[in-house]
């Protein structure tokens, strides 16, 4: 069970190198929670103890008026997360879990958010339940006065500040900015509420996934394949706009080339029916679609995967790859496209990611390629 120790390096080790924390902040903060898990009062005589005992034992150290982690403390906690994380504050764990992982995937992230607006989704414990539920506000703006200014990043640094700021998700728009025309292409794999109550929900998405990503490689479509980093995935791609902009609006024609796709993607799985109602017997289905393109209604689609183009306007965003999702703690993370059907969202922990980094490098890597002759 987690300790009051344990929640006292939890809190100083979320806090930026360099910077220490005062003994009433610590104490209002581990009160709060212990009080919430505990169901117990504890006084600023315990927590000042406390600190003095993690100070004894070099976990923490006296700096400017306040408190930080050690060295030391920073390996100490590490293995205090992986014990006890779902004892923990959950916002914190979080912020920590991203001040770790992000410094390793900062390189491979910065191409996908550099000259873009960017959403930083910034958390706080939960007000009902500060152990299990995170609050989140979307930030967009530095600024407002005399006009707005977007959050922009590139570099690892701003990312990091932003970090220390409490965000943990970054949504870039699939644009950048002051360019109207899109230069991401995004269909995002969505499954109905009927499909989630399978207990091969997921696998079905992924056997979905890997034929799509298959469909747009015979259509010299070079896509990269992301777990969403909730329970679906995406297929992104960079099209050369050249041979597209005499055609008026690309936005929509990038909608139009989505829908298309779906339409092909639909002929291809009906072309595998025999095979898939084998392995996925309470899901397909004979005569019935297996995929839409139609983003409303979402009732009608409950036994459908939704290849979503919704992010395909402007001012239209998306999770970036190897972010960190919000809800869930899981990274949105590019997979080999031969590794789809083995995918395992324990994959998606930051720790794992860091641990088997250069397995995922490869599948980042987006080459702008011909758009597909579709409409």
């Amino acid at each position: 069970m987690a300790t009051v120790s344990d929640r006292v390096l939890l809190l100083l080790s979320i806090k930026e190198e360099g910077k220490s924390i005062g003994i009433d902040h610590i104490f209002e903060k581990v009160r709060r929670d212990v009080l919430f898990t505990d169901k117990r009062e504890i006084d600023k005589d315990e927590v000042e103890r406390t600190v003095k005992d993690l100070i004894s034992k070099g976990l923490v150290e006296r700096f400017d008026n306040g408190y930080s982690l050690s060295e030391e403390g920073e390996k100490t906690m590490e293995k205090i997360i992986l014990e006890k994380e779902k004892e923990l504050n959950r916002s914190y764990t979080m912020i920590w879990l991203a001040k770790k992982y992000y410094p390793y995937v900062a390189r491979l992230m910065i191409p996908f958010l550099k000259d873009r607006a960017i959403s930083a989704v910034k958390i706080f414990s939960g007000k009902k339940d500060p152990i299990k539920e995170v609050d989140a506000i979307f930030v967009r703006y530095t600024k407002y006065k005399p006009k707005p200014v977007f959050i922009t990043i590139d570099s690892e640094s701003k990312l990091m500040s932003l970090v220390f700021d409490h965000c943990i998700d970054f949504i870039p728009y699939v644009h950048k900015i002051d360019v109207h025309e899109p230069d991401f292409f995004i269909l995002d794999l969505d499954a109905g509420s009927e499909i989630l109550k399978s207990q091969k929900a997921f696998d079905f998405i992924k056997f979905v996934t890997f034929e799509l990503s298959s469909l747009l490689i015979e259509l010299d479509v070079a896509p990269i394949v992301k777990f969403s980093g909730s329970r679906g995935f995406q297929i992104w791609a960079s099209f050369d706009n050249s041979e597209l902009r005499d055609r008026g609006d690309l936005f929509k024609i990038y909608r139009e080339i989505a829908m298309a796709i779906q339409n092909k993607l639909e002929e291809r799985l009906q072309s595998k029916i025999d095979q898939m109602v084998s392995i996925f017997p309470d899901i397909v289905h004979r005569g019935k679609q297996i995929t839409t393109s139609t983003v409303a209604h979402k009732e009608e689609r409950a036994s459908q995967i939704l290849v979503d183009w919704s992010s395909l306007k402007p001012m239209g965003d998306v999770r970036a790859p190897f972010s960190i999702h919000y809800k869930t703690g899981l990274a949105s993370l590019p997979i080999p496209k031969d590794k789809i059907n083995d995918f395992d969202v324990k994959e998606a922990h930051p720790i794992n990611i860091i641990k088997n980094l250069g397995r995922y490098e490869k599948a980042a890597n987006m080459k702008k390629c011909n758009p597909p002759k579709l409409v």
